[in-house]
């Protein structure tokens, strides 16, 4: 009976140690987890107290048109609901642009097969037409109808549908340009940037990319018809204060605001085991969108910067066996910020470049000739231009656009996301061109 009471004390002993490790790995645990939600309680009240959303239904209230901004969602949701019931695809399978005709249009003066029937399609189009000129004209901004608490799944109907108004009224502005309605064809390419405009508010970042691609066919669009409109200065200048009005920048951190909101919703969704680590996730993903924001504030450079620093934080959390468990959910979630980073900064040199572009064609009409350096076009950046004086800067390096004179005119351009000065190669059939600008012709 001694031996077996003797041999017992040691299991006893052993049971009350391993015990005793148990409870004191418990309570640090629960100490740690106290913490863990302690810091992420005060995050998550630092970015209420800074008036930022941090789920879906703090998006919604987000996302409002600003007391100073005249609110067209009425307008802009009409033009919309128009034109998607107008069965726009199925009508125009042999239209350029908006079907399956053939592109490019060819410019103002030479033959254009498809002419008569884009003509006849238009005038079918007519209302629908006219309330999108309606809405344009009312300008401001729409606060389109949507629920942000479905998260993720969340469906952007309208602002899709704002492409396909973009495209019916390229097609409209090449149409009067064969027309010789110079008028009306910079009608239809300012309401273009309307159309981009009534996105500028849009809290996520497909909207923002969405509102980018619109102002890229604005871009595009008046690129191609300066040389064959015979517009006046003031009618060039309101051109350019209309496209100069996006601020790609600064919407875009707004977009990472939604973003975030949106991943800590979709963080709550996630079933156990994922559950297990949602706090960490959450700190996580405040911490790295944090970063992100914080390069927008200051220039694209410094954004670009910033993001690289997150990029290499969440390559980390990939590579650790650890971390990736822990921060699995996260590393599904986390949208695509670099790219979205490097849409934004080609979007602003496309808008820098084409404003530089119709300052060399005022240039033109006050001089009689092309401008010899990008310096004198300074004077012809409208001061009604907030960004006046970063207008002639490449954001993609912070110097000044590129200015390049050859044997067909002028070439005013950016060097684009290779970071390499390619000649001012802007034009070109076979392939993406390396650089990203306008040709001037003489």
């Amino acid at each position: 009976m001694k031996k077996e009471a003797t041999r017992s004390r040691p299991c006893r002993k052993i049971l009350l140690i391993a015990l005793a490790v148990l409870i004191f790995i418990a309570i640090v645990v629960a100490g740690l987890y106290h913490l863990s939600a302690s810091r992420l309680n005060q995050q998550l009240a630092d970015l209420r107290s800074r008036g930022l959303p941090t789920n879906g239904a703090e998006l919604n209230a987000y996302y409002a048109v600003p007391p100073d901004v005249r609110d067209t969602t009425e307008q802009w949701t009409i033009a919309i609901n128009a034109i998607g019931n107008a069965n726009i695809y199925s009508r125009a399978q042999s239209i350029p642009l908006v079907g399956e005709g053939p592109t490019p249009v060819p410019p103002p003066g030479e033959e254009w097969a498809e002419l008569e029937a884009s003509r006849s399609f238009l005038k079918e189009l007519d209302h629908e037409i006219q309330l999108i000129m309606q809405a344009a004209d009312a300008g401001g901004m729409a606060r389109y109808p949507i629920d942000f608490t479905a998260g993720y799944n969340t469906i952007l109907p309208a602002q899709q549908e704002t492409r396909t108004l973009a495209r019916l009224l390229s097609l409209s502005a090449h149409v009067h340009a064969h027309d010789g309605q110079d008028l009306e064809t910079l009608k239809d390419a300012s309401a273009i940037f309307a159309v981009s405009e009534s996105l500028r508010g849009d809290p996520v970042l497909i909207s923002q990319l969405i509102r980018i691609a619109v102002h890229a066919i604005g871009c595009e669009l008046v690129a191609d018809m300066l040389p064959h409109c015979d517009w006046t200065d003031t009618e060039l200048q309101n051109l350019q204060i209309t496209i100069g009005r996006a601020d790609f920048r600064s919407e875009m951190r707004i977009a990472f605001h939604g973003e975030l909101a949106l991943c800590l919703d979709a963080i709550d969704r996630f079933p156990y085991p994922q559950s297990m680590f949602r706090g960490a996730n959450k700190i996580k993903a405040i911490e790295l969108l944090a970063k992100s924001t914080e390069g927008l504030e200051t220039s694209w450079p410094e954004a670009l910067k910033s993001h690289q620093k997150v990029d290499s934080e969440f390559k980390a959390l990939t590579a650790n066996k650890f971390s990736r468990l822990t921060y699995m959910t996260l590393i599904q979630l986390l949208p695509a910020l670099q790219q979205a980073i490097h849409a934004g900064i080609r979007a602003e040199a496309r808008q820098n470049c084409a404003i530089a572009t119709i300052a060399a064609y005022r240039f033109r009409l006050q001089h009689g000739k092309l401008p010899t350096s990008l310096a004198g076009l300074q004077d012809l950046i409208p001061d009604e231009d907030p960004s006046k004086l970063s207008r002639l800067i490449d954001p993609f390096d912070g110097h000044p656009l590129r200015f390049k004179t050859s044997e067909n005119g002028v070439i005013i351009y950016s060097i684009g996301e290779n970071n390499a000065d390619d000649g001012g190669d802007v034009d070109n059939a076979l392939r993406v061109p390396a650089d990203l600008g306008y040709l001037i012709s003489e």
